[in-house]
């Protein structure tokens, strides 16, 4: 019953433009590494996973933060979900209590929302329940997604909230992401400290080359 509420919640409080993302195929995702500036406690010193929405808002999980118990742990008695011991990752302070997925697959399955090569979000309850009873070789599930309404994340890029990095889902998947921060805030640093020119320094936005992050500016709304 406690797995069923999960899936209620999800559904009742989706996110606007949710549903519509899931028939998008195009992958455009990003890393998103908090600056250290960055206090707001739902962030503070994460890296998250981020995809823009066919509407123009943007929508990901917090991948460096697992949470004490792991669906196996919560509902002991399921047998559905006694294969799933990993930690349950904590996505994101909107739909907190939802239950959501990232997974790596070949197909795109219908109603997932496809974000980097062969790595899709399961935001529809559905698809959910279907990675829970089928799961791929690589799937992880979180309590509650990070989103942002449009133009907003543009803003906080602007204002040297977030840098940007080119994402991989080894990155995502590795099993021990204490030190993920970290590590890629040095990979910011070496990068800007080798390519980012004056005018870039002063836009607040890090990235793999600044071309790259005037682009991902723009794809986000501004």
């Amino acid at each position: 019953m406690r797995l069923r509420r999960l899936f209620l919640l999800a559904a009742l409080l989706g996110w606007p433009g949710l549903a519509a993302a899931q028939t998008n195929d195009a992958a455009n995702g990003v890393f998103l590494v908090a600056s250290p500036a960055l206090l707001d406690p739902n962030f503070r010193h994460s890296v998250v996973l981020v995809t823009q929405l066919p509407d123009g808002g943007s929508v990901g999980f917090i991948v460096n933060r697992p949470g004490e118990r792991s669906l196996a742990q919560i509902l002991p008695d399921n047998a559905v979900l006694k294969r799933f011991t990993e930690p349950l990752y904590l996505g994101g302070p909107v739909e907190a209590a939802g239950l959501f997925a990232m997974f790596r697959a070949k197909d795109n399955p219908p109603g997932a929302l496809r974000v980097l090569g062969d790595l899709s979000f399961a935001m529809d309850p559905a698809v959910v329940e279907q990675l829970l009873h089928a799961p791929p070789e690589r799937v992880r599930f979180f309590n509650g997604y990070a989103g942002w309404a449009p133009g907003q994340l543009a803003l906080e890029l602007e204002l040297g909230g977030w840098h940007v990095l080119n994402a991989d889902a080894d990155s995502v998947f590795r099993k021990n992401t204490n030190t993920l921060w970290q590590e890629l805030l040095l990979r910011v640093r070496a990068i800007t400290a080798s390519t980012q020119q004056d005018a870039d320094q002063l836009s607040g936005v890090s990235s793999d080359t600044p071309r790259f992050a005037r682009r991902v500016s723009h794809r986000f709304g501004r």
